[in-house]
């Protein structure tokens, strides 16, 4: 076992596009330096790209089918509600709980999923310690069991940053033209700040431990890129068509003010670690910051991960590590077995990556035992019978909410109950298919197409399976059956659309009169009208929610999916050695596949 030390730091979403250009500009100055003094590549991503699934991934070497973390919620023990996916659901041990088990401490704050905290040999600070109200003023209570050991809880609980604590010298950076924003109608500030004292909260109690703990692996993990990148990547320079001027110049310097931001955080980091230390900085996929910005996102549940891009960051730098140097084939799952071959310790055989050999300036020794899971010894882990409380369950539950990672489950609490499951099964029949084994996902992907024959999602996924193994008979009838049920379901789509148009100008309407009343009585509050939600752009919100979802889920019913029908319908024909059949089905799909690999592939036979 070698005497190292690592630190780990996740920043998720980040992505070379942009951090290459703020780095030619001098902006980035200390992940510059790092790139100098170390190695840089891409790190490929997995599917699904969902956060708490890809860290997991990179915190254990294992597939999501291993490791258990399927997506953001799961049911209860008993099965009669929902709860967050928490740190307790996962199957097999982390890097941190290897350590543990070799008497090395570990330092982990804000990992995805890492609440409730691990009783570890050194601190683990979960990702529910820094999440902060959506509003200034908000009380903010520290999560129970969101930090290990509890002797440190009111220390860290006083680090973490409150919106209040925030100056308008503090948002002005992100937004140099905030003072023109009435932020009773526009949320989008809030949104910054609350994602900035996230990031900060993190920081501190990170910097805090650092210098005053001891420490043989840290691993610290900052979500704000990914959420700078989600509500702001559509304005991000260069403008395109369909974004309004006026917003873009409001908002076009957030996520790159982002960015800069956390090469800040990274440079303190560095400098409270110390110089004898490998630095690790990596990141779970990039995010399209270019002409690949999708315009709409799908009407399904983690719709926002089309965004994703499918590389992100890695870079290494330290002792023994090469200099100014280039790498490739990273993954995510490469991470782990490379932190323990660091720290001169064996490979799991189960596990699914390899240590980056390339990196290092000289050939290493690389170990492997059958699985660390057999491995006896206190690990930190919780004990397999550990449960979250049931009111801390529902308080996370709604911070998940109120973040948006998921939709309120049903009121129905057996709905809610199936629902869950779905998503789940779903993201693990696509956690086969990234592990090319697309019998069992078929498997899984048939099941829910037959108890859902409307998600379409379902069958195309399906599709793709039986593409893949080249069950050519049961893909052609899948294929049929999926067209008719979306010619039917198009036409239904197409009559509820009807009405929208009649029924936002009668509300509109309404909207205009209870306006003129309000404006005649500015100074009775508790008689005026309740006017709508108001939009960023200041016109009125004429739909809540729920119905603002079902219209975009029946337009995107409405405008079908001729494209991938085609494409199947292509591989069909091809199979069927009807090969003109196959080009005219292929030129049809031109338009929407170009950018997909496998269309070139199917084009070239």
């Amino acid at each position: 076992m070698n005497q190292a030390k690592v630190l780990l730091v996740g920043w998720d979403a980040a992505d070379w596009k942009i951090i290459n250009r703020l780095m030619d500009d001098g902006k980035m100055p200390h992940v510059k330096r790092l790139v100098e003094n170390g190695v840089m590549g891409n790190l490929s991503t997995l599917f699904p790209a969902l956060s708490p699934m890809l860290w997991t991934s990179i915190a254990t070497g294992k597939r999501p089918f291993k490791h258990g973390i399927y997506g953001f919620s799961e049911p209860t023990p008993n099965g009669k509600g929902v709860q967050p996916m928490t740190i307790a659901s996962r199957k097999c041990k982390a890097v941190w709980n290897i350590l543990n088990q070799h008497d090395m401490k570990s330092m982990v704050v804000g990992w995805w999923p890492s609440h409730p905290a691990e009783p570890i040999n050194g601190v683990m600070v979960s990702d529910f310690y820094c999440k902060a109200p959506r509003q200034p003023g908000a009380p903010w209570n520290l999560m129970k069991k969101s930090i290990h050991p509890e002797s440190l809880v009111d220390e860290l609980n006083e680090l973490r940053c409150h919106p209040d604590d925030l100056r308008p010298d503090d948002i002005l950076p992100f937004v140099p033209h905030g003072d023109e924003i009435d932020q009773t109608t526009d949320q989008r500030v809030s949104l910054i700040i609350k994602t900035l004292c996230e990031s900060t909260s993190i920081q501190t109690a990170a910097t805090h431990l650092l210098s005053t703990q001891p420490w043989d692996f840290a691993a610290i993990y900052f979500d704000a890129i990914d959420h700078f990148s989600h509500g702001f990547m559509r304005y991000n320079p260069p403008r395109q068509a369909h974004v309004n001027e006026q917003d873009f110049r409001l908002f076009k310097d957030v996520v790159a003010t982002g960015y800069i931001y956390h090469d800040m955080m990274l440079g303190r980091l560095l400098q409270v670690a110390g110089d004898d230390v490998t630095v690790i900085l990596i990141s779970d996929h990039g995010f399209h910051p270019d002409h690949l910005r999708p315009r709409e996102l799908p009407t399904e549940p983690a719709g926002p991960a089309v965004e994703h891009r499918d590389y992100g960051i890695f870079v290494a730098c330290g002792p023994g590590i090469k200099q100014d140097q280039l790498i490739y084939g990273a993954g995510l799952l490469d991470i782990a077995p490379t932190i323990l071959t660091i720290f001169g310790l064996p490979i799991g055989d189960d596990m699914d990556g390899k240590p980056l050999m390339d990196i290092f300036q000289n050939k290493l020794k690389v170990e492997s035992i059958p699985s660390w899971e057999t491995v006896v010894g206190n690990d930190g882990q919780h004990p397999k019978n550990f449960e979250l409380d049931p009111v801390e369950s529902q308080e996370a539950m709604e911070q998940l909410i109120a973040l948006g990672y998921i939709e309120r489950p049903d009121e129905d609490s057996q709905k809610a109950v199936t629902d869950c499951v779905r998503e789940l099964d779903y993201n693990l029949a696509r956690a086969y298919m990234d592990a090319e084994m697309h019998g069992s996902a078929a498997d899984i992907l048939l099941k829910l197409y037959q108890q859902n024959p409307i998600e379409f999602r379902f069958g195309i996924q399906l599709a793709n399976c039986l593409k893949a193994v080249e069950r050519v008979t049961d893909l052609e009838l899948l294929v049929n059956d999926l067209s008719n049920r979306w010619d039917m379901a198009t036409a239904v789509a197409k009559q509820r659309l009807k009405r929208v148009p009649d029924l936002s100008q009668e509300r509109h309407e309404h909207w205009l009169e209870l306006k003129k009343i309000d404006e005649a009585n500015p100074d009775d509050s508790l008689n005026r009208p309740r006017l709508a939600r108001i939009n960023s752009d200041g016109t009125p919100a004429l739909f809540t929610e729920d119905e603002s979802r079902a219209i975009r889920r029946y337009k995107a019913i409405a405008r079908g999916n001729p494209q991938t029908f085609d494409f199947l319908a292509a591989t069909i024909a091809l199979s069927n050695g009807k090969f003109e059949m196959a080009l005219e089905k292929l030129e049809k799909a031109t338009e929407y596949m170009a950018a997909n690999p496998s269309f070139h592939y199917q084009l070239g036979n």
